[in-house]
């Protein structure tokens, strides 16, 4: 369910920027409002700027009515919005132009003429603002950032509005041209063929020459080797990662430096991304994504009682892999993987402050309303993320879309997900109620764990039909 609403009772320019003021200061102000909160909780605070339009911002009560207005803890919706209302605040805050007793001597003419229009107008650059480096668009601590050229829709995960020259998408080097390949890595490790490239690292091919078995190896980009932050994160990741060892997450064999490169050797999956699977097949059978959600679970739970978030699931790290069940017969096998955004519940003094409070890590369409703000996150916020990535499977839609990244964040935190049967009318309606329950807004609405999401989930898979007749994809289910 979305929050509930709250409206300020003033339109005067002066009462607006000061509520203002205290949503940019995390302050809990006097508000006047239209009607008083019923109850304790989280509201949305509707605030109408004349000249501008409407504001809404995130209010919870903090102390009784007063003759005044109503006691209210303020904050932005989302830290992107933070821009917008700094700008408000500056406009609300000028003083209104003085009307001059004499009109001012004209300006001379100038020597040289521009060309006007065939209306007569000219079109002159506005002022610069004093808002220096403030930007208006997505905040620029975004792990996964896109520019704000960038359209996120139901209908694809990124449609691009942009010239193409503008766009330069990654062009895999060739083993001609690529160093390592060819490589002798820690003596054991050689280096076949790049195979993916991230923000941070790229992924190799390689093969364990003792073992004679094939491995994924992730090495730092060479920009990033001597930025503490990347240096620091790739470490923690490999920590964290060796820490997990479960059928159904991807494993980590090794790590190590050598000639000032960062590396991390993994199990080599030979399968395909679940987005990989949806571009190509669409919404999948919703007893195969119960099935998939099923397993994703059990990585998820494992990992929550390691004490590790991994605030990146999205289809892209959901790998699915062709394997065997006890009777012989093909089925999938889910693999989560690259748990590099993960963060320790208790990290330590080493990697307190990698990700630190207000550093915003993940993929936007696929985050959680509270760690769109910023928030402190608990691993609730991965019960969102793998619910929108169920819901995407069954339907080909995403819950949110918006034009830029402030938009869709802005829907995450104030609009409740579309319900999934109402994209696909044959989705069972107990189908219905988990989703919309792993996406609520309000973390205290969703699951209290991942356990209790698949048995949720389990409980469904019993009573779908097997829609599956055709294609017969079968699932390892597990405990």
């Amino acid at each position: 369910m979305s929050l509930p609403r709250l409206t300020l009772a003033t339109q005067e320019s002066s009462e607006i920027a000061r509520v203002l003021r205290g949503v940019l200061r995390l302050r809990t102000v006097i508000v006047p409002l239209k009607s008083p909160p019923p109850k304790d909780g989280q509201y949305l605070l509707d605030i109408e700027v004349p000249g501008f339009g409407l504001v809404t911002v995130l209010a919870e009560p903090s102390g009784g009515q007063r003759p005044d207005g109503t006691s209210l803890t303020l904050r932005p919706v989302t830290r992107a919005q933070m821009a917008e209302l700094f700008a408000l605040v500056e406009r609300l805050d000028e003083p209104a132009p003085s009307v001059p007793s004499e009109p001012p001597e004209p300006d001379p003419e100038p020597e040289e003429s521009w060309d006007n229009d065939a209306d007569g107008d000219t079109f002159v650059e506005d002022a610069p603002s004093r808002m220096v480096g403030v930007p208006l668009g997505p905040p620029p601590m975004i792990a996964d950032t896109v520019p704000p050229s960038v359209a996120f829709s139901r209908s694809s995960h990124v449609r691009s509005t942009a010239p193409p020259s503008s766009l330069k998408p990654f062009q895999m080097p060739s083993p001609m041209r690529d160093t390592h390949v060819g490589r002798l890595l820690a003596g054991k490790y050689r280096i076949d063929a790049p195979i993916g490239r991230g923000a941070a690292a790229v992924v190799y091919r390689a093969t364990h020459t003792e073992l004679r078995r094939d491995v994924a190896i992730k090495i730092l980009h060479a920009a990033n080797q001597g930025e503490a932050q990347f240096v620091r994160r790739f470490k923690a990741e490999a920590l964290t990662a060796s820490k997990l060892e479960h059928v159904n997450v991807t494993r980590v064999i090794d790590f190590g430096q050598e000639a000032g490169e960062l590396y991390l050797v993994m199990e080599f999956i030979n399968g395909r991304p679940l987005e990989a699977i949806l571009s190509s097949e669409g919404p999948l059978p919703a007893k195969r994504v119960v099935d998939i959600g099923i397993q994703a679970c059990r990585a998820l739970a494992f990992a929550h009682d390691k004490g590790v978030i991994h605030r990146d699931i999205k289809p892209e790290n959901i790998m699915i892999l062709p394997d065997h069940d006890d009777d012989g017969e093909p089925c999938d096998l889910v693999k989560v993987c690259d748990f590099g955004l993960a963060k320790l519940r208790d990290p330590d003094a080493e990697t307190a402050d990698i990700t630190a409070s207000g550093m915003l890590c993940g993929s936007p369409a696929y985050m959680s309303p509270e760690q769109a703000r910023g928030d402190t996150l608990d691993f609730r916020t991965d019960l969102y993320s793998l619910g929108v990535t169920l819901f995407e499977a069954l339907t080909g839609s995403l819950p949110h879309d918006g034009h830029t990244l402030n938009e869709l964040l802005l829907k995450k935190c104030m609009e409740a997900p579309p319900v999934p049967s109402s994209l696909v009318p044959t989705i069972d309606p107990l189908l219905d109620d988990v989703l919309l329950r792993a996406m609520a807004t309000d973390p205290g609405s969703r699951h209290a764990s991942a356990q209790e999401l698949r048995t949720e989930l389990r409980t469904i898979r019993g009573q779908l039909v097997d829609e599956d007749a055709q294609g017969d994809h079968r699932t390892i289910i597990g405990g």
